[in-house]
């Protein structure tokens, strides 16, 4: 363990009370719950596997290691006092057992090994007691909370009040004294066995038949000391000399040319040694952009083409450099690997260092190209690329397990015994045709699997499909894809749902599966050379690249503009007239909030509910269409393995993960349509909240990011939505879904004479006809905590309010934004802007947080939690990321406060256009609320009768009959549990919670 890590356990240990500090680290945005924390901590601090317990993993190795703590006469004292009044007690429990006492003990010595200490202490003990015992208060039954050690089991038949201290004084108190060889299949030598066996052979599309002429291998003859160092297992220095000699072409000044240019021959005037000797100058005289000893050590180095453009001496003596790279990438790459690798032998070895530089003979140099462009789409790749370098950019949807290639193998004749290496082009499995040592063997060539001259990389395949960003030339054109191959240290980089540019090699294979005919079909895919992560960039990362200057002359005339905020909310799916707090509040979900820490999610999510053909479907296309990172799924067709993550096990490939449409828009939007008619919603759940997606399956287990923007619309399950329900029972949704939402809309088509006007006029003037407006203002719902115009007492008065102000006036003309120019505008503030609350917006929305907590207590309206704070936060962060402004002002404030209002009387306003605060989102209508608080009524007469709060099912059902409750006592009961009436305490067994 590192001295930093040292210091920081012996700063914890010297704290006065570690625990504390301890239970208040872990998941510090979680308030209260000190004991289950505590309990927590005592099963990651222990080292018994009977100790379960479900969470995220923290570092307790150190204490797990070093710290054995041994048990005092005192703390020996307590423990048989606790046991000992456990095992006398008249009702004994069936968890006093051997099992139960040894998991008590483990967590007694887990509670010392928090404070790092050598001696249990009875301190030590008293407080794993009281965590035991808060523990059986909450999985064992108890009417009251009285102070008791231990509870018994329901079954039982003991009420847990027989079992407190008769003392009443507080809690009882116990008296105080790598994988193996590889898999051989034979020693075939037409490709059909030994190492890789058939499967990597036919995967390859390599099979050799009998009337095609076979392509001699590529390779050489090692000389006798290579053999018998190497067939002896060793990796010797003698043998690794050998083989650097072995790839010496005569006067050849190179070490390892051969690994380089298997098939060239060393010429001291070709345009390859000139080549290689204009990298080498470079490398010397831009030593400071090379980190020689890093380079040796990981066997890759990046090289930056802007610095060699800015090399004169380089460009004047390899002036087609870039030109090369395009048309003949793999052997330019060949020339500058070969030159690095003659530079790091070349340099004064170290102390030591002997063995190392030799070794380094059997490597090869990897360049990483940065810098190479421009990029390119997928679909606009043609067959006239084969061969050539390309830079794409997309996102991956797949991504296979790593494997092991080889890409040279030691042979042994069968004959003479001579050995040979050939080297396996591009994994394909390759074996000698003939002898070097002159012999007549053609065939049956032993693989040296164990020899130093076998050479195995690390190997993965992922697929990328196109970057949605920009929108489609061509309407309902499916993405492309394309299969990449990453080798060395680019394995394992990166992660389905990844936005990367990836540059590489495109290569072809044979497509049939057996290897056996259609020679002429063929596959491509890219042999990556170079992979960057675009999800990480920094902000003003390759700006001009992305925004050019005509567009931020375009985005500074929006912010110019007296109201980018209206201008945005007309431009957004200016086909669908009105629904301009709608659009605004989807608005707010394409620009974002912030995310302060890891912790705090910026996404916004939004749900629109309402009847059919109001226009939903097209303002969700929109929205999808605008953002820099959208993508628009149907929930009729979408399942929640195809919303998140699916593990596909292929044979001889082992799992992969393929991304699904929220992991695909990681850093971007979903828009899902069709919200209620999705399979399944689990999976959404912890998308929404945890902004990742956590898979194990198939073996495979990990945690894949999917910071994703939800924007939903749904429809209700009767076909129109009934205000006499909550939206949770219109949609048929889990309440725990619902309450991910920071804004819920309701679009309903109502009968309104000013509003089918100015709709009438709208479609009209589509069609190139005119129409006079007229009509009288909706009514708008009142309640106390609203004024006539649905606004609070905090808004400013005299202001006109948010909808009239976003609104078009009769006859108004606004010069709208394309698409284009409105998804540039949201990626540079998503991307540039991060505003800050100034104090005066932090104080408005501090008031009204409060007055939502006041409203709550006094009318009984919506539960108010820290929640909604934080969504007020980001929605106030957003709407100033429209005005590209960097501080949040009050105005923003009170734009969001207009908007969240407006969602609150949709979700609580009746058909009479009343506001009933008791009709929770989580909770029922009308007519069920009623129910609920007459059967309240009656189970309190009742458990004040029978002198218990326990009831089973049937004596629920038998209760709802006596009261004359007609309705289905499933629903009821669930509905009651749901806003806290009854507890679950079992099996068909609930707790009446008294008011």
């Amino acid at each position: 363990m590192n001295p930093i890590a040292l210091d920081a356990i012996g700063a914890i240990r010297s704290e006065p009370f570690p625990l504390k500090l301890l239970v208040q680290s872990l998941c510090p945005q979680v308030i209260g719950l000190e004991t289950i924390k505590a309990g927590l901590l005592l099963a990651l601090f222990s080292t018994s596997c009977d100790t379960h317990v479900l969470l995220a993993d923290i570092d307790s190795d150190y204490a797990r290691r070093h710290c054995e703590p041994e048990l005092t006469e005192e703390s020996t004292a307590v423990l048989e006092s606790f046991f000992s009044q456990m095992f006398s007690m008249p009702q004994r429990l069936n968890m006093t057992n051997g099992a139960k006492v040894a998991q008590i003990q483990s967590m007694v010595r887990a509670r010392a090994r928090i404070d790092l200490a050598t001696e249990i202490t009875s301190e030590h003990v008293m407080d794993t007691i009281r965590i035991v015992s808060r523990s059986w208060y909450d999985k064992y039954d108890a009417d009251d909370r009285a102070p008791i050690v231990q509870l018994p089991t329901k079954r039982d038949g003991v009420k847990a009040a027989s079992l407190q201290n008769p003392t009443g004084g507080g809690p009882t108190q116990p008296r105080a004294t790598n994988a193996g060889p590889a898999n051989r299949r034979g020693g075939s030598s037409r490709g059909r066995a030994g190492w890789r066996g058939n499967w990597r052979g036919n995967y390859r599309g390599y099979r050799h038949q009998s009337n095609v002429a076979r392509e001699k291998p590529v390779g050489f003859a090692l000389p006798s000391s290579a053999v018998s160092a190497s067939s002896s297992g060793s990796e010797s220095l003698a043998s690794t000399a050998s083989f650097s000699t072995s790839l010496r072409n005569g006067a050849c000044e190179y070490l390892g040319w051969k690994l380089y240019f298997p098939k060239e021959d060393y010429s001291s005037g070709s345009k390859t040694v000139h080549h290689v000797r204009a990298m080498q100058r470079h490398y010397s005289d831009f030593a400071d952009l090379y980190d020689l000893p890093l380079v040796k050590a990981n066997c890759w180095f990046e090289l930056k083409l802007d610095a060699c453009a800015s090399d004169s001496q380089l460009c004047a003596q390899w002036s087609t450099l870039r030109q090369d790279l395009t048309d003949n990438p793999e052997h330019t790459l060949a020339c500058i690997g070969l030159a690095m690798h003659h530079t790091l032998m070349n340099r004064q070895p170290l102390s030591g260092s002997t063995q190392n530089d030799a070794k380094l003979c059997l490597q090869t140099i990897r360049p990483r190209i940065v810098g190479y462009g421009p990029e390119v789409s997928i679909g606009s790749i043609k067959v006239s690329s084969m061969g050539k370098l390309v830079s794409v950019r997309g996102t991956i949807i797949r991504a296979g397990a790593s494997q092991i290639m080889n890409t040279w193998c030691a042979f042994r004749c069968p004959q003479c015994g001579n050995e040979q290496a050939v080297q396996q082009k591009d994994g394909i499995y390759t074996t000698p045709s003939s002898c070097h040592s002159g012999c007549k063997a053609r065939s049956h060539f032993v693989l040296m699997q164990q020899s130093v001259f076998t050479r195995m990389e690390a190997y993965q395949t992922i697929r990328l499909q196109e970057t949605t960003q920009g929108s489609r030339t061509v309407t309902g054109s499916a993405a492309k894809n394309i299969e990449i191959e990453l080798t060395h240290e680019m394995v394992d980089s990166v992660c389905p749902g990844d936005d990367v540019t990836v540059t590489g090699i495109l290569k072809a294979r044979s497509q049939d599966p057996d290897g056996t005919a259609k020679a002429s079909l063929y596959k491509a895919y890219m042999q990556a050379v170079y992979v960057r992560s675009n999800k990480n960039v920094l902000a003003n990362w390759n700006r001009l690249a992305e925004f050019t200057e005509r567009d931020m002359e375009a985005i500074r005339m929006i912010k110019a503009e007296p109201s980018p905020f209206r201008l945005l909310v007309q431009s957004l799916c200016p086909t669908i007239y009105g629904h301009e707090i709608v659009k605004a509040g989807l608005l707010l979900g394409l620009f974002g909030g912030m995310a302060n820490t890891a912790r705090t999610r910026a996404e916004i999510h939004v749900l629109v509910v309402g009847d059919p053909g109001i226009g939903k479907s097209q303002i969700l296309q929109s929205c999808a269409n605008v953002s820099p990172r959208g993508i628009f799924v149907c929930g009729t067709n979408s399942s929640n393995v195809g919303l998140t993550v699916t593990v596909r096990t292929e044979k001889g490939v082992g799992a992969s993960l393929e991304a699904g449409a929220l992991v695909l828009a990681d850093q971007g939007v979903c828009c899902i349509d069709e919200f209620d008619k999705m399979s399944g919603h689990s999976g959404l759940l912890e998308v929404m909240e945890q902004r990742s997606v956590s898979v194990a399956k198939a073996g495979v287990i990990c945690t894949v990011p999917a910071r994703t923007t939800v924007l939903a619309a749904a429809n209700p399950a009767g076909g129109h939505y009934n205000k006499a329900k909550t939206v949770s029972e219109n949609l048929k949704l889990h309440p725990a879904l619902l309450s991910r939402f920071d804004l819920v809309f309701i679009l309903l088509d109502r009968s309104n004479e000013r509003t089918d006007n100015l709709l009438t006029a709208h479609i009209q003037k589509v069609h190139g006809l005119t129409k006079t407006v007229s009509g009288t203002a909706p009514h708008q719902p009142s309640h106390p905590f609203f004024d006539a115009s649905g606004n609070s007492s905090l808004e400013e008065e005299g202001e006109p309010p948010l909808e009239e102000r976003l609104r078009l006036a009769a006859g108004e003309k606004m010069d709208l934004l394309p698409p284009e120019l409105v998804q540039k505008y949201i990626g540079y503030a998503r991307k540039n802007v991060q505003p800050k609350l100034t104090a005066k917006a932090a104080e408005e929305l501090r008031d009204f947080f409060v007055e939502l907590r006041r409203a709550h207590n006094h009318m009984d309206m919506i539960p108010v939690t820290t929640r909604q704070l934080e969504g007020l936060i980001r929605l106030t962060q957003a709407r100033a990321k429209i005005d590209l402004s960097p501080e949040a002002t009050v105005a923003h404030v009170r734009d969001v406060l207009a908007i969240l209002r407006q969602s609150m009387l949709d979700v609580f306003s009746t058909d009479d256009g009343d506001l009933q605060f008791t009709r929770l989102t989580n909770g029922s209508g009308t007519s069920k609320t009623s129910m609920v608080r007459k059967f309240a009524r009656v189970l309190a007469s009742r458990s004040a009768v029978t002198g218990t709060t326990l009831y089973t099912v049937a004596e629920l059902k038998q209760a709802m009959a006596a009261g004359g409750i007609m309705a289905n006592c499933n629903e009821l009961i669930d509905t009651m549990n749901i806003q806290g009436f009854l507890l679950k305490k079992g099996r068909d067994c609930y707790k009446f919670i008294i008011e």
